[in-house]
């Protein structure tokens, strides 16, 4: 029996020794990337969407999730482009912030409403005096719309079905 008991205890700790060690995730946080120098940090959400926005004195450049810029991440899409950048357009600000930001969740249109949701949140807390423009044009307010679920019983959110009684 003694044998038995010392084998087992062998294998665990044979067991142990062997096991792969876990790396971290490739994956950085923003405040760890931008450690650095002044840096605004702001969050947005658009339908099922959201954005952490970090903002940071530069030349205007995007990195979006950590590998794409801004056209290579929504495409062709020219008016999204646009309404992404309108918080600087507003606040006077063009290529003056380097826009780090993570984007989950919703679509394309929706991540591109929280993108600027958070943006404009951004300057506000780099600035406050460009408060009041930016709430003027309505880029602070979220815009809290988001798509009705389905209800049991019918169809859809509100479509039931048809009724027939011969």
């Amino acid at each position: 029996m003694s044998e038995s008991k010392t084998k087992a205890v062998k294998t665990v700790k044979k067991i142990e020794h062997e096991a792969p060690i876990v790396k971290k995730s490739a994956a950085k946080d923003p405040a760890e990337i931008y450690a650095k120098g002044v840096q605004y940090l702001a969050y947005g959400k658009r339908k099922n969407a959201t954005a952490r926005v970090v903002l940071r004195p530069g030349s205007g450049k995007y990195v979006i999730n950590d590998k794409q810029d801004l056209a290579g991440y929504f495409g062709k899409r020219a008016g999204v482009v646009l309404q992404v950048n309108r918080p600087f357009q507003v606040a006077e600000l063009e290529n003056q912030y380097d826009v780090l930001a993570n984007l989950h969740g919703g679509g394309k249109f929706g991540q591109a409403g929280a993108l600027a949701h958070a943006i404009a949140k951004a300057i506000v807390v780099s600035n406050a005096a460009l408060k009041k423009r930016l709430k003027d044009e309505g880029l602070l307010t979220r815009d809290s719309r988001v798509k009705e679920t389905k209800k049991y019983g019918r169809k859809r959110a509100r479509k039931g079905y048809t009724y027939r009684k011969r």
